[in-house]
């Protein structure tokens, strides 16, 4: 058989074809898997930021009307959001879970019409496993965000952020790089 031949033979070409396209539309889906992994974990990760949050927020009843965190409070948000994690995936591997909660409080101001935010007391606490979990924007550089209280104070604010390392198919598909890729989520709220 000459080359020409085997050129312009069209035997077995729906074959080829099909092999050439099935390899992307493997890859192709080990991207939409990937994707779809990805966002139903930052979906996790989202709720219970928000839940954990929700229960930072609730000092005053559920801390004794103690304001200010102790690491053994945020040790135990820890417990709580693993325990969620646990409960929404039985098979999440919680052993890298890293949590940051930020506390941010003010300075009382004694004239009502004062608008200063000077800053009394801002802590950074951690729990979980050393590393690189940190919040979009520390919590002190939003200060805009807390309101002016019932009782001429300016509100309290917490933020909570969770970190989780997931396993990406396709960044090691395509990078080879063995490090996960680090999903985190987190929420922002003020005390009552």
């Amino acid at each position: 058989m000459s080359v020409l031949a085997l050129c312009t033979n069209r035997r077995g070409s729906v074959a080829v074809e099909f092999a050439v396209i099935s390899v992307l539309l493997i890859v192709f889906m080990f991207f939409l898997t990937d994707l779809v992994v990805r966002n139903a974990t930052t979906g996790r990760l989202d709720r219970v930021a928000y839940s954990v949050a929700g229960i930072v927020r609730e000092r005053v009843q559920l801390y004794d009307a103690r304001e200010k965190l102790n690491q053994g409070d945020v040790d135990q948000i820890a417990k709580l959001a693993a325990r969620m994690l646990t409960d929404m995936d039985l098979d999440a591997d919680l052993s890298k879970l890293q949590l940051v909660v930020e506390e941010l409080h003010f300075e009382d101001i004694t004239s009502i019409g004062s608008t200063r935010k000077d800053i009394d007391l801002y802590r950074r606490w951690q729990s979980g496993s050393a590393g690189g979990c940190t919040p979009p924007q520390a919590l002190n550089q939003l200060t805009q965000l807390a309101p002016k209280g019932s009782y001429g104070r300016w509100v309290p604010l917490y933020q909570v952020t969770i970190c989780l390392p997931t396993t990406s198919w396709y960044t090691w598909l395509t990078t080879s790089s063995t490090e996960n890729p680090q999903l985190s989520s987190f929420a922002i709220v003020m005390a009552r």
